[in-house]
């Protein structure tokens, strides 16, 4: 009879050793020897790893792809392994610090200080471009061991072609004085509100936006006085923007992953502005929500202004009129603009905006055409003779004066126009040089050649 102290022996022809503790005491519960050399074999192969017989890729060079994956995409690769979340936390999150820019805004168009000047004036300083400079290294901080990502803070430099138009709209250049300090009384509400010194007129105003390969958002939900979790530091004086930088790169990608997901989402194919627009308010409106404290007073209230924005997705409209809606608008036009222009490569910008200048020159050449041929009119005038057509050129409306900003269908109207501007460019010269001797001949007066000294 076999016992705890004395197990039975097993005859085996291979291996004559007792079975362990574990296993003698089932053998009275009518196992045989190979039922336990299959439960053995089970523990064995489950406790074992199996070795792929594929082939793999280094874990440097899967290090080094997850710098290359989609920005919306990254998270979800964070959560493979270890290793992936500390190399995303890392240095794959100090290599998107470097790509990563900073966009300033003045307000809209119509907006303020803005309206009253040029295109061109506005043009040069509605937007500031401050692409990353360095990891910041404050004077008597001790030097921190480790990788250079470990820091908290980041520097981002305010390039100087702002400063340098600013300096003359501005009216720093009339008092030879300094570009921000010495500006005039006029633009110092702006100012302050640019570094965030003075709060603004509605909740959620887009004032610093963050720009990441081919993603543009706000660079905090909101970024206003009170309201700023990034510590950021705008110090226009100095050219920099100082901020911390990791938590602002990761809510920057839990916002662009969660966009991601919403578009994906199926849903009713009806959208109030339309399918971009519509998910990109939902997502922002959202993210403004999960910042307001619902214990605080004016933030109940902010909380039922928000919801009275126009609905989405095709949802029945209210005739509720709320200053955040226009807040909302313009902080969602700059941003599909801005989105719009990051998600184009080098070369379709080049294309595009070449274009913008082709069609400049087109309109300025047609329209000098034009005039040409109503001066040459005006001096083939006659009783009873009149000319009952016209060379004034065809022009689209109200077109944008940034080539990004143009729509599919308009940009194919104007590559059409421009196209066959080109493909008639020779005779439009010759006209314009036979209409202009000609209404030089025709200028002359009819007692012009009296006082020639001429036999004739």
């Amino acid at each position: 009879m076999a016992s705890v102290d004395q197990p039975i022996v097993i005859d085996d022809e291979v291996n004559d050793t007792p079975l362990p503790y574990y296993l003698a005491k089932h053998v009275n519960l009518g196992f045989n020897s190979d039922d336990l050399v299959a439960l053995i074999s089970s523990i064995e192969s489950s406790q074992k790893p199996q070795t792929s017989a594929l082939p793999h890729l280094p874990a440097e060079l899967l290090l080094l792809i997850l710098e290359y994956v989609p920005i919306d995409y990254v998270l979800d690769w964070r959560l493979v392994c270890r290793g992936f979340r500390d190399a995303i936390d890392g240095r794959v999150l100090y290599r998107y610090l470097q790509r990563a820019e900073l966009i300033g805004t003045m307000g809209s168009r119509d907006s303020g200080r803005l309206s009253s000047l040029s295109d061109e004036e506005f043009d040069q300083i509605h937007l500031l471009r401050a692409p990353f400079l360095h990891i910041d290294n404050t004077a008597g901080e001790e030097k921190q061991e480790g990788p250079v990502w470990g820091r908290e803070h980041a520097v981002f430099q305010i390039g100087d072609s702002w400063f340098q138009a600013f300096r003359q709209i501005g009216g720093a250049a009339a008092k030879d004085g300094d570009t921000v300090e010495d500006a005039d009384t006029k633009w110092l509400n702006l100012l302050d509100r640019l570094e965030l010194r003075r709060a603004e007129k509605g909740f959620g105003t887009l004032r610093w936006c963050l720009k990441l390969d081919h993603a543009v958002l706000d660079m905090d939900f909101p970024l206003e006085v009170g309201r700023n979790t990034f510590d950021v530091d705008v110090h226009l004086h100095k050219k920099s923007v100082r901020v911390a930088w990791k938590p602002m790169l990761f809510q920057f990608l839990k916002t662009e992953r969660a966009l991601r997901k919403l578009m994906k989402e199926e849903r009713d194919p009806t959208f109030t502005f339309s399918r971009d627009e519509d998910y990109l308010r939902s997502i922002r409106r959202q993210r403004l929500h999960s910042s307001l404290d619902p214990e605080n007073k004016v933030d109940r209230h902010i909380k039922w202004s928000l919801r009275l924005l126009p609905p989405l997705f095709g949802k029945p409209s209210h005739d509720h009129a709320l200053g955040l809606e226009d807040v909302e608008n313009k902080a969602i036009n700059l941003l599909l603009l801005l989105r719009r222009e990051a998600a184009m490569s080098i070369r379709q910008l080049a294309y595009l905006r070449q274009l913008a200048e082709d069609r400049k020159n087109m309109d300025s050449e047609l329209q000098e055409l034009d005039q040409t041929f109503r001066d040459f009119k005006s001096n083939m005038s006659m009783p009873g003779f009149e000319f009952s057509f016209s060379m004034q050129p065809e022009s689209e409306q109200n077109i944008p004066r940034n080539p990004i900003a143009w729509p599919d269908d308009l940009r194919s109207r104007i590559e059409e126009r421009v196209a066959k501007w080109k493909s008639q460019k020779k005779a439009i010269e010759q006209m314009q040089v036979l209409l202009t001797a000609s209404n030089e001949t025709l200028a002359v007066p009819d007692d012009g050649f009296d006082d020639l000294d001429s036999d004739f």
